[in-house]
């Protein structure tokens, strides 16, 4: 399965440890295409949730049902990028739509002080 940011996937975050969420969720790959296809075992990913938090500030981004595939209303978990190895990636979803890849690479800028 080719790997490319923008892209929503299922990623298989087992086992759950800590702040790492552990079962098989969507996630957003943010990392570079050119990482990727470098061979880099690893992509970092924002993984998403179906536990929506209203009005949660810059930590969270609100996709809507359907947006690249997703079957449920999910805030995109800006505070808990993690790098997984690619074999953790099941299937692709879909894209997320420019706008949106947009406001997150805006979000994340801000959260990590770029």
């Amino acid at each position: 399965m080719e790997i490319q940011r923008g892209h929503v996937y299922l990623v298989d975050f087992n086992p759950r440890s800590k702040t790492k969420p552990g079962k098989i969720r969507p996630a957003i790959v943010l990392q570079s295409d050119l990482v990727t296809q470098a061979g880099y075992p690893s992509t970092i990913v924002a993984p998403t949730t179906t536990q929506l938090v209203e009005n949660a500030g810059l930590l969270r981004l609100r996709l809507k049902r359907g947006v690249a595939g997703l079957e449920h209303d999910s805030d995109v978990l800006i505070g808990q990028l993690i790098a997984v190895a690619n074999e953790s990636f099941t299937r692709e979803l879909g894209t997320l739509p420019t706008p949106l890849v947009q406001e997150l690479e805006q979000r994340v800028r801000i959260v990590l002080g770029f």
